[in-house]
């Protein structure tokens, strides 16, 4: 209601005179803290005495949405901004709103409630918080101004003439007079006939970048979702689903000052997800692993879990040489390291366990990786478990093994050690069986 919105412009307005007194009053009781003599006190308190009241008048109702209706030009309330595709582009930006909507695509119009951003002086942003403050039902300063609805602000107005020149003032961060792009945006001439051309500017769309990020970050940091993962890893049921986004990338925008680009960037801290369009990887035939007395020296498993296996003995040679005493910080990373280790062994191989049932029997593998690698094969009793600790045995003394290799005698790994990456190990194919 209109009513409900005047309330709140009156209680933002309020709320950032007193953010500013507050400001103030800390830097007075600074200088007054430093005045030695009496002049120097009196000093101060007149300066303090005369700031407070230009600072009441400055945001006094009337005077405060005054001065934002003149500083309005200096924004604009975007969907899509070009800021993004160069932070130095002076072009135009756009409002697009009931574009209509294509469902072979996502675009900025499958959202329902769009976050609007806000381009221009970052020293003006207070003019787009002050647009974009709602009324009960979510409609914003804006959308009243959009649809010519002056109520909110008449309600804060005695005067006809000082409520036009508000609403004229306001309307200039809605809409751009004289569109143009810029030397540094994206421009793309598309044929409509012989030597004809429509001029596209190819604007990115921060509402929608907005509602992605959000999204990932429910994700990746929300406390629903960590409660799914505990879950998973505890093996235990959980009604909701797990929700990931796998080979995510990340830009950046605005560096240091990312409130340079936009309001929504600012909020982000310059932060926009990307994900991942590269094309499917061509699969290669799988070829059974036959002619090894053990599947761990298999090249594919020494290949991927080389680098993690390197760091933990890196690791491993500053401790010792350091003389370090362990402390939670290097077990939890030691852990971690293995359980890549573990997980890039299970990556491998999956593909092995998709083959043929029976392909094991021409194999020259031990039992307990025969049952590992061939799942479906007939002859196995399905409720054995057994095969589990003797390849979480062999994956712990392995490792162990690999370890002390790569230390070239400069330490010695032990049972201890075998025993722990052997639990590890054993967890993780309970986790999966």
């Amino acid at each position: 209601m209109p009513e409900t919105l005047a309330k709140n412009i009156r209680t933002f307005i309020n709320e950032r005179y007193q953010t500013k007194l507050e400001e103030k009053q800390k830097a007075y009781e600074k200088d007054k803290s430093l005045a030695i003599t009496a002049e120097d006190i009196d000093l101060v308190e007149s300066q303090f005495s005369a700031e407070k009241v230009k600072l009441q008048q400055q945001f006094e109702l009337s005077a405060w949405i005054e001065n934002a209706a003149r500083r309005a030009n200096q924004i604009s309330m975007a969907t899509h901004a070009l800021k993004f595709t160069n932070s130095s582009a002076k072009g135009s930006n756009v409002l697009a709103q009931d574009l209509g909507h294509d469902s072979r695509y996502l675009d900025s119009e499958i959202l329902k409630d769009k976050a609007i951003d806000a381009v221009g002086n970052a020293a003006a942003l207070d003019v787009a918080r002050f647009l974009q403050l709602t009324d009960e039902n979510g409609s914003s300063l804006l959308f009243y101004l959009a649809q010519e609805d002056y109520r909110p602000l008449a309600l804060l107005s005695s005067k006809e003439a000082e409520l036009t020149h508000w609403v004229d003032g306001l309307k200039q961060a809605l809409r751009d007079t004289t569109p143009s792009s810029h030397t540094l945006g994206k421009q793309v001439y598309f044929p409509i006939d012989d030597d004809q051309y429509h001029l596209l500017a190819p604007l990115y769309s921060s509402s929608l970048a907005h509602a992605l990020f959000d999204e990932v970050q429910h994700c990746r940091f929300s406390q629903e979702m960590k409660v799914i993962r505990e879950a998973k890893r505890n093996s235990d049921f959980h009604p909701d689903t797990l929700v990931a986004y796998p080979n995510l990338a990340m830009t950046v925008a605005g560096g240091s000052k990312p409130q340079n680009v936009s309001q929504l960037n600012n909020k982000r801290g310059g932060k926009t997800y990307l994900f991942s369009s590269a094309p499917p990887h061509w699969q290669a035939q799988i070829k059974a692993p036959i002619g090894l007395d053990s599947i761990l020296r298999h090249r594919e498993i020494y290949y991927h879990t080389k680098a993690p296996i390197d760091r933990l003995t890196q690791l491993l040679i500053k401790l010792n040489a350091a003389s370090t005493e362990s402390n939670m910080h290097i077990r939890n990373y030691i852990t971690n390291t293995v359980d890549e280790v573990i997980d890039q062994i299970l990556l491998i191989i999956s593909p092995w366990q998709q083959l043929p049932a029976g392909w094991s029997n021409k194999s020259d593998l031990p039992l307990a990786q025969r049952r590992w690698l061939d799942p479906n094969n007939t002859q196995w009793d399905k409720f054995d478990d057994d095969w589990q600790h003797t390849i979480a045995a062999n994956v712990g003394l392995w490792l162990k093994d690999k370890v002390n290799k790569g230390s070239k005698d400069q330490f010695t790994l032990g049972q201890i050690e075998a025993i722990q990456w052997q639990k590890q190990c054993l967890q993780a194919l309970k986790d999966i069986a």
